[in-house]
């Protein structure tokens, strides 16, 4: 069932949310949270192959449409570091260094509050970390402008795994096709 398909602000798709067994179930995150169904149907699961998170390294099949495959990605090499901001930083800027070296077009995607960090490539705020919301609004367009600027390499901080921040690494998790460096 569609509740509303109307033109929306927020930028990734809905969330998913099986409701033909006891126990509702999200399938695919998005804007509306894990939190706010619990407060509205009680007690709701994520699928297994969500939480699961390397899908494609999973035997869990995935139930929603599209969750499997390398999905919403540039055209460019999209790689996501996840650690603490210092460290992210760092390795980002090591990876960057060393792809304009060798002569490519390099994008960073970042936020409001980490743009200062990077002085190297084409750098682009997804928005506010402290607002989710922006982050996801802006992930597909900073995408598509990285592919029209003919980047061939993004770099990608990580965001919170919970709320809109789960909607949003689920996105980039499949736009990276699971290429994640851990720091």
């Amino acid at each position: 069932m569609i509740i509303a398909d109307d033109t929306v602000d927020i930028g990734i798709e809905s969330t998913i949310v099986d409701l033909s067994e006891e126990v509702p179930t999200v399938l695919r995150p998005g804007y509306i949270t894990l939190e706010m169904l619990r407060k509205v149907l009680g007690r709701v699961e994520i699928d297994k192959a969500v939480e699961a998170g390397n899908i494609l390294a999973s035997d869990i099949a995935p139930k929603a449409p599209g969750m499997k495959y390398r999905h919403y990605a540039p055209k460019a090499e999209l790689t996501i570091v996840s650690g603490n901001e210092d460290s992210v930083a760092q390795k980002i800027n090591e990876l960057v260094s060393k792809r304009l070296e060798d002569g490519a077009k390099v994008g960073i995607m970042t936020t409001d509050e980490n743009i200062y960090r990077y002085t190297k490539g084409e750098v682009r705020s997804l928005g506010l970390r402290a607002d989710e919301a922006t982050v996801a609004k802006n992930l597909f367009a900073v995408l598509r402008e990285f592919d029209d600027i003919g980047a061939e390499y993004i770099y990608s901080e990580a965001f919170a795994n919970s709320n809109v921040g789960q909607a949003v690494m689920n996105r980039l998790i499949k736009a990276a096709g699971h290429s994640i460096i851990e720091v």
